[in-house]
């Protein structure tokens, strides 16, 4: 299931990416892997979240971390090139194209969820919680893209709350 991912998403970052443009995009990329594995550093002994080995690509993929490492290195650059290759002008159409890709990324994770078993939920994490993330994680990707200051202030902020709201205790981060 994560190996077919990569190979969906390398394919259409290669027919819908914005490759020629990739430097505008290089710090935003590199700003998903850092929040993403700070997440994963933080929650070690404490996931919200963690994928499971599925099918064939257990082989490849016998755990969350290698499972991670190929989703922030393989997917996170290709929706990057994606998303902010083709962002719309206008509002509206700024407004669907964001819901659209959260709507992806959430059906994902449900199908993920209930059919496969590809991703479990822990410590108060529910779908609904990943449907906010998703509209987090896309609105965050303009905002670096735009001002990557401001983004980082406003990651660590959310970060600090969301380590607060789930009661991440301090003496489990590795």
């Amino acid at each position: 299931m994560h190996v077919i991912l990569h190979l969906v998403f390398v394919l259409a970052a290669w027919r819908w990416g914005d490759w020629r443009n990739w430097r505008k995009y290089y710090s935003t990329i590199l700003y998903l892997i850092v929040v993403d594995l700070l997440y994963n550093f933080l929650t070690y002994n404490y996931p919200l979240w963690k994928f499971n080995p599925v099918s064939f690509d257990k082989y490849i993929y016998s755990n969350h971390t290698l499972i991670t490492l190929g989703i922030d290195f393989v997917n996170f650059p290709a929706i990057v090139l994606m998303y902010l290759g083709n962002f719309p002008k206008g509002k509206v159409k700024r407004l669907f194209y964001v819901l659209a890709w959260v709507s992806l990324n959430s059906i994902i994770e449900f199908a993920s969820l209930i059919t496969i078993k590809g991703i479990s939920h822990y410590n108060g994490w529910s779908l609904w919680w990943s449907l906010v993330l998703n509209l987090i994680f896309y609105f965050m990707l303009w905002v670096h893209y735009l001002r990557p200051l401001l983004a980082w202030g406003i990651s660590i902020g959310l970060l600090v709350i969301f380590i607060l709201y789930f009661g991440v205790p301090i003496q489990a981060m590795k």
